[in-house]
């Protein structure tokens, strides 16, 4: 059951190969559209998730059930106020870094930074231990870095490639994605430092492999991840706690 997080900017490809490896394996795959959906579910409902035991889970309905868990442990299932998934929880799990919402500068907003981003590793380590799942995003590979069962991998690209990816997936123009990128590029840096303390979210030494998409063809780097997956998983993938060799 192979477990894969992947990092890296903005149009940077692993939008690509994340769905790509996903299919694959036969493998989960979660990126924050997906948290969106459940997240929202999740905030409007939770008793909707049970009124479907009859007919195989969709993947929202599977991460919705992890949400779920996370709710009932903390006892406040089907009560408004939940500390951690709250109404605040849904931007942090789902939107683009720039759009995240900003801490009111209080005493009291490094208590809500610490709920926010313990919601979210909480998420991320139960989508990691239901096994088989590909995860884009959201620190993933930070937050599961000492989990050694965790293939963590980096995709970058060239800037131009990266501008050439948000004109058409988003249908901007040219000196509009460039805009985009350097916004979310900052924004992106901001919510590393502010949240794992990390100035560099790209050092290669986070991964245990970075691939460069304007120069690999994504098929053949889908081959690699899913080689270097296994190789973790057999023991052949010689790794020591929290960073690669």
């Amino acid at each position: 059951m192979a477990v894969i997080a992947l990092g890296g900017l903005t149009g940077g490809g692993g939008r690509v190969l994340g769905p790509l490896v996903a299919r694959r394996l036969g493998a989960d795959y979660v990126d924050r559209l997906i948290l969106t959906d459940v997240a929202r579910e999740v905030g409007a409902t939770v008793e909707a998730l049970h009124q479907r035991e009859e007919r195989p889970p969709t993947r929202g309905e599977k991460f919705g059930k992890v949400l779920q868990r996370i709710l009932e442990r903390s006892a406040v299932t089907g009560v408004g106020g939940d500390p951690y998934f709250g109404p605040g929880i849904t931007p942090f799990l789902s939107e683009e870094y720039e759009d995240l919402p900003q801490p009111t500068i209080t005493r009291g907003h490094e208590l809500e930074d610490e709920r926010y981003i313990e919601a979210i590793s909480t998420v991320m380590r139960e989508v990691a231990a239901s096994g088989n799942a590909v995860i884009v995003g959201r620190g993933g590979y930070i937050i599961l870095r000492d989990n050694p069962e965790v293939l963590r991998v980096g995709v970058v690209a060239d800037f131009e490639d990266r501008v050439l990816t948000i004109m058409g997936r988003e249908h901007l123009e040219h000196d509009e994605a460039e805009r985009v990128i350097l916004d979310r590029d900052e924004a992106r840096a901001l919510y590393f430092q502010r949240f794992f303390g990390i100035d560099e979210p790209d050092n290669p030494v986070l991964y245990h492999l970075v691939i460069n998409s304007s120069a690999v063809d994504m098929e053949y780097a889908a081959a690699v991840v899913i080689e270097a997956s296994e190789a973790l998983r057999s023991g052949k993938l010689l790794v020591r706690r929290g960073a690669a060799v």
